[in-house]
């Protein structure tokens, strides 16, 4: 009688360890996931032969147009990552909807740094054909282009900050250091 209630005690307390070593496979899934998207980011912006190298070649080559293709494709880019990011399943996961919204965030913000080229290009083909006062003009336009952009840095610096506290919260609450 006292065996049996031994192996019982010892039987349960070796599934309680069990249960509590094992990490939330379903909160492994979602980071692993959301991790996943920096390096669909990564491409975006700077992978060989990616959108925005070929934005590039095409503004060192006048070519605007295509530049502000090269724009649009990687705004649709983004919005496909970030469609991705909402329709993970968090459901049952501790903070998962929070670091699902913070991923998304800071992705929408970097979105909106990355299309504003599109006003920086249609400028800078506007005042390519430009002289005298005009382009002045067009040049200050240019400072002010360049501010506003400065205000977009600081949005994309302060949601990755968000972004990567949240990232550690859902760490520390699904045990998963």
């Amino acid at each position: 009688m006292i065996r049996n209630k031994l192996s019982t005690i010892f039987s349960a307390a070796f599934l309680l360890i069990i249960l509590v070593s094992c990490k939330p496979r379903k909160a492994i899934a979602l980071r692993e996931n959301i991790v996943q998207k920096e390096r669909v980011a990564f491409k975006i912006l700077v992978g060989k032969n990616g959108s925005n190298e070929q934005k590039l070649k095409y503004l060192i080559s006048n070519d605007y147009k295509n530049a502000v293709t090269m724009v649009d494709k990687q705004e649709k880019e983004f919005d496909a990552l970030i469609k991705e990011i909402e329709t993970l399943p968090a459901e049952g996961i501790q903070q998962g909807n929070e670091l699902k919204t913070a991923a998304a965030n800071y992705y929408v913000a970097v979105k909106e740094l990355t299309v504003f080229d599109r006003i920086e290009i249609t400028h800078q083909e506007a005042y390519s054909h430009m002289q005298g006062k005009e382009l002045d003009t067009a040049l200050h336009k240019n400072l002010e282009l360049s501010i506003q952009k400065q205000e977009l840095y600081k949005k994309v610096y302060e949601k990755e900050k968000a972004f990567s506290e949240a990232l550690e919260n859902f760490n520390t609450v699904n045990n998963l250091k």
